[in-house]
């Protein structure tokens, strides 16, 4: 969680042309020279210009997920024999990630994946696919991991410089997370002008991601790319700084139990969120909805108690997962 504003979304195709210029290359494709490299296994979040991919990944908690790993004997040629490709880990390529892009993934421990040691490339053919096992239910939610993948060996052929190592961003995922469409109304007791995005018929997405295995925090992608409520002040979008309600579930009934604030209870600036007892306040299986009520106190501007400046009623259907 703590490195999703940190990094932007780019096409795989444009960075991977870019990078590609340290395999050999030639402009008659019968004279060029096949590389074994990885297949771009989910979606490409590298900032332009790094030296490794890094790709990330969502898994629902589980005991176990496989994640399929491709590896390609790319170039003109299919595999003249059966190639053998052995598989390992390369710490060194995360700690110069994060020293490049002054990131903070952490490497996730061996204990929580199970990745197999070597692929066979069939002769004739230019790929080949091993699952990867992820146990992410046992995930700590508190850090970002990362398992940096490396093709150590290739009993024919040459390993590409540029996907030769990747960076796989691995996450969990409970069942509430995903990207919702949120109607109903917003008040501001301080500034009449502020309402919802949708009651000012503007586009709106909202994004529930995993925090913790009960939890999820509220982001915009659509606007602003952060921990945030939009919302809609007469004249354009904008936020509440150091706000973004936390919603916390109860998973044996789908009720919410609680909504804070996670820029703290209160942040610097007095903002808090609590739930509103009157409100359904619940996630629905069948249909992925969400029906919510809660508050943002602020003691700063609203200076009697219970100090709620802005109050929710909310319904969020489901779209899509992220």
């Amino acid at each position: 969680m703590k490195n999703f504003i940190k990094i932007a979304s780019l096409l795989f195709v444009g960075s991977a042309l870019t990078s590609c210029l340290k395999d050999t290359l030639s402009l008659d494709p019968a004279n060029s020279t096949n590389v074994v490299e990885f297949k771009n296994p989910s979606s490409f979040v590298s900032p332009y210009g790094s030296k490794y991919a890094l790709y990330t990944k969502a898994f629902d908690l589980a005991p176990e997920n496989d994640f399929p790993i491709t590896v390609s004997y790319s170039g003109a040629n299919v595999a003249p024999e059966d190639i053998t490709v052995t598989l390992g880990t390369d710490a060194a390529a995360l700690t110069q990630y994060n020293t490049e892009q002054k990131a903070t993934y952490d490497l996730i421990p061996s204990t929580l994946y199970t990745l197999p040691a070597q692929v066979v490339i069939p002769k004739g053919q230019r790929t080949a696919t091993v699952a990867l096992k992820v146990k992410s239910s046992l995930f700590d939610f508190t850090k970002s991991y990362v398992l940096p993948v490396q093709i150590k060996t290739v009993s024919t052929g040459e390993i590409s410089g540029n996907f030769g190592t990747i960076l796989l961003s691995l996450n969990a995922k409970n069942k509430y997370d995903g990207v919702y469409k949120p109607t109903g109304t917003m008040v501001d007791v301080s500034n009449a002008a502020f309402i919802s995005l949708a009651s000012a018929s503007q586009k709106v997405e909202y994004t529930l991601e995993t925090i913790s295995a009960t939890k999820c925090v509220l982001v915009d992608h659509l606007y602003f790319n952060s921990a945030i409520a939009p919302f809609w002040t007469g004249t354009g979008v904008s936020g509440y700084g150091s706000f973004a309600p936390v919603l916390e579930f109860d998973p044996a009934t789908d009720k919410i139990i609680s909504v804070t604030n996670y820029y703290g209870q209160p942040a610097s600036n007095t903002r808090s969120a609590q739930i509103d007892p009157s409100g359904v306040n619940t996630f629905t299986a069948s249909t992925k909805k969400i029906k919510l009520k809660y508050w943002m106190k602020q003691p700063s501007v609203v200076a009697a108690a219970p100090n709620i400046r802005t109050s929710w009623d909310e319904e969020w259907t489901f779209l899509r997962a992220r």
